[in-house]
């Protein structure tokens, strides 16, 4: 059982949230826990059904309740790449991202990098020939895991 303890604002506005008390793994489930933590504060939103529970017990929105330590910003990866390998690699993480746009939100810390997006941001520096056992991202934060679904 994870126990862990946040305010309503912690969660997302858009976050399925549960109030499924006949759920046999509700204590797990971040959604919830995320019910159980906005009850009384809201009166609307996003909600996972009690029909989403089937026969067998398993419900298709579990989501497991984890701490991970999220990532942003990209200055101290850069400061290890060589000034030739610097344009093509900064585009291929930006190409990641999907545009400058977003490469700048996970920049500035607007937007997080959950553990497995870092892996991948690596793994282009990685692809290109470095080492990133001492890489690092600028900021480091752990958080509940709101972010992967």
């Amino acid at each position: 059982m994870t126990v862990l303890s946040f305010r309503p604002t912690d969660v997302p506005p858009t976050w399925l949230v549960c109030f499924n008390t006949a759920c046999s793994r509700r204590e797990d489930c971040l959604r919830y826990a995320a019910g159980a933590a906005v009850a009384g504060s809201r009166d609307h939103g996003p909600v996972v059904y009690p029909s989403a529970l089937s026969a067998d017990g398993e419900c298709r929105f579990f989501h497991r309740t984890r701490l991970v330590k999220m990532a942003w910003g990209f200055r101290s990866l850069f400061l290890k790449v060589r000034h030739e390998d610097y344009a093509i690699l900064r585009s291929r993480v930006i190409d990641l991202f999907g545009s400058s746009r977003q490469f700048y939100r996970y920049n500035r810390g607007e937007y997080r990098l959950t553990p497995e997006r870092q892996a991948e941001v690596l793994s282009l520096f990685e692809r290109c020939g470095y080492d990133t056992t001492d890489f690092r991202f600028d900021h480091y934060e752990e958080q509940i895991d709101f972010i992967s679904e």
